[in-house]
């Protein structure tokens, strides 16, 4: 694979602490599940090469701490993302409810971008407080993209991160 003319795709993924948004992110970058949880201290990177359409692509994954005392760290790195995941975690409604503190953040710090909500934990289905229909409704209002994901089986977390990758491409022809 030559990456001379490497197409970067930037996302961010902002929720909640304890929604699984490092969890997503090790999924799709390192395709592993850790067992052991460990809070994000700030923001971690990760990166994942992959060809799409004849094209090179390198999608830059910044997976964000969710603590409001790390907020003016954290707004710093959604500058030039192409996209921003908002995560939530569907056994803990209070995680659904605050989606609109998590797209006001984005919004104010980078204008409107490409935004898709993302349920995980789907794989704890007896432990569910949002239904996928209740979300899909919220989301619909709101204009953005929905996904259901498990980081722990990797359901939908690679088409999740795909999504960005052919929302630039489609932008860049």
């Amino acid at each position: 694979m030559s990456f001379d003319n490497t197409i970067r795709v930037k996302t961010v993924l902002l929720g909640d602490g304890r929604v699984g948004k490092t969890s997503l992110a090790v999924r799709y970058a390192q395709n592993r599940f850790a067992k052991n949880y460990k809070p994000s201290l700030g923001v971690d990177f990760l990166m994942k090469r992959v060809r799409i359409d004849d094209k090179d692509i390198k999608i830059l994954v910044f997976d964000t701490a969710g603590q409001p005392t790390i907020k003016a760290l954290r707004t710093k790195y959604y500058t030039k993302a192409n996209g921003a995941v908002v995560v939530y975690d569907v056994t803990r409604r209070e995680t659904f409810n605050n989606i609109p503190k998590w797209l006001k953040e984005v919004k104010d710090e980078v204008g409107e971008i490409y935004t898709i909500v993302v349920g995980n934990k789907t794989d704890l289905k007896d432990e569910r407080q949002v239904s996928r229909e209740e979300a899909e409704e919220f989301v619909k209002e709101i204009g953005a993209d929905y996904f259901e994901t498990s980081a722990l089986s990797g359901e939908n977390v690679v088409d999740l991160f795909e999504s960005f990758i052919y929302y630039v491409l489609d932008l860049l022809n």
